[in-house]
């Protein structure tokens, strides 16, 4: 496949003529035997209107099998991989089609292989480009690969149908999928457990408010007044923080902080400690409070926000992966 060679654009896919293929399409072979038909006729009755009417129509054939050819002939491509998901959902990849001619482009099917959805039409202006979104379901955590695309197109006249495959290179990363009724967070665990203790005074958990249910919350924080409310339309978690009174150790973990630890679900299977901890990194970004992940030989210190958050999923999508990890950061 040739590639652009202008200096200031980008390298990207350009549909050379020789990338496109032809064949006549079904109504192709119907106006072919409808040639041969008024030939016959004409050679057996020696019409010379009917030698004139079949050879006009055989070169307006031609003609469309030419401008079907050069409506796909001379595109440019490019895709740009979507927003990261979790395993069980849909990974999205834009593709673009960017028309750099003096002439518009008509009628243009886009095809993931594999994919059961209605192909996308797209028309491309002149010197102008369109964007199409395709998905494809994202079954395993890790990196996720555009799937190949088919480009075809029968316009003007549709007696010939030209298409070409493009393999778009963008990939998305899937994080794994967070277990389903998640059990707390190990330091609220161990904060509801000193609670309970006969004598105790500290440790107890006080109720801040409520926010919009987010996979991996635990049942027991279903907010069912709120969900009553809402005639169970929308679902709610209850959102906790430790109280004034509560062990500063106990509500941190070590030093202050909360540490995931990879080693500590030993008795879990490998894909069901990572889904668990995905499970737990989007509980312990919810409560507010600096979280950070060991896994094997790496280490993400405690932080808070997106960007941790983001990095922690990261290393649980690549774990086992021998390549794409996330830098180890230092315990402070």
């Amino acid at each position: 496949m040739r590639w652009s060679t202008i200096p200031w654009l980008p390298a990207r896919p350009w549909l050379g003529a020789q990338r496109v293929h032809i064949r006549p399409s079904r109504a192709g072979l119907a106006f072919a035997a409808l040639l041969l038909a008024l030939w016959i006729a004409a050679v057996n009755y020696r019409l010379g209107l009917g030698y004139a009417l079949t050879y006009f129509a055989a070169a307006c054939a031609i003609a469309d099998m030419l401008f079907t050819s050069r409506n796909l002939a001379g595109l440019s491509l490019a895709a740009t991989p979507g927003s990261p998901v979790f395993a069980g959902s849909h990974a999205f990849f834009t593709l673009r089609l960017i028309n750099r001619s003096t002439r518009p482009r008509h009628a243009i099917s886009l095809a993931a292989s594999g994919a059961s959805a209605v192909p996308s039409l797209a028309d491309i202006a002149a010197h102008g480009e369109t964007a199409v979104s395709i998905g494809m379901p994202a079954q395993q955590r890790g990196w996720c690969d555009a799937p190949a695309v088919r480009l075809s197109g029968s316009f003007p006249l549709g007696l010939f149908v030209a298409w070409c495959h493009w393999q778009p290179e963008a990939r998305v990363l899937v994080y794994p999928q967070p277990e389903q009724n998640a059990p707390p967070l190990p330091w609220l665990a161990g904060t509801v457990q000193q609670a309970r203790q006969p004598g105790s005074r500290g440790g107890a958990l006080e109720l801040v408010g409520v926010r919009a249910y987010q996979p991996g919350d635990a049942l027991q924080r279903l907010a069912w007044r709120q969900i009553a409310r809402h005639d169970g339309e929308h679902l709610f978690s209850k959102q906790f923080q430790p109280g004034a009174d509560a062990p500063a150790g106990a509500a941190h973990g070590t030093h202050g902080n909360l540490m995931l630890d990879h080693a500590d679900l030993h008795a879990l299977t490998p894909e069901t400690r990572l889904s668990r901890l995905a499970a737990w990194v989007l509980q312990a970004e919810c409560t507010g409070l600096p979280y950070g992940l060991r896994l094997g030989a790496l280490t993400l210190a405690p932080a808070l926000g997106a960007s941790q958050r983001d990095a922690c999923l990261r290393a649980l999508a690549l774990h086992g992966s021998p390549h794409d990890l996330p830098p180890a950061q230092a315990m402070p």
